[in-house]
């Protein structure tokens, strides 16, 4: 509040010093208010007017809906198809990934079968030397 604002609320208040001569006190408008009166008004015309205003607005109104309803299902359509690949795309990489380490288990499992054939053998092997040669050792 501004210092003459201030010195006008004080010579509407009861008790309040006079700033003038000859106020008699009463009704006392200030800018504030007389912006919120026209606002009001223009806010009691423009609902007075809606009803009239709605007859001719009210087909271009539903037109920009319609179009904005259209919009948004060919948004939402094309969001749903790109959700479906992308879906799509990391079903995919699972499954391979998936078949990946199965096969590199099944890669360990062979190696490992492997290896045992080979111990298997190996041992078979010096099974036979060890006899011969305690043999060869007692002649």
């Amino acid at each position: 509040m501004s210092d003459e604002e201030k010195k006008e609320d004080e010579g509407r208040r009861p008790g309040g010093h006079e700033s003038r001569e000859g106020y008699m006190g009463g009704l006392h408008i200030g800018k504030r208010s007389l912006w919120l009166m026209g606002g009001g008004a223009l806010g009691a015309l423009a609902a007075l007017s809606f009803d009239k205003i709605t007859g001719k607005v009210r087909p271009a109104a539903v037109g920009v809906v319609k179009e904005g309803y259209a919009f948004k299902e060919w948004a939402a359509g094309k969001f749903e198809k790109a959700k479906e690949d992308v879906e799509d795309i990391v079903a995919e990489a699972v499954y391979e990934y998936q078949r990946d380490l199965q096969a590199g288990a099944d890669a360990i499992k062979r190696e490992k079968e492997l290896l045992e054939k080979i111990e298997k053998l190996v041992e078979q092997r010096l099974a036979k030397i060890k006899p011969e040669e305690k043999k060869e050792g007692q002649s």
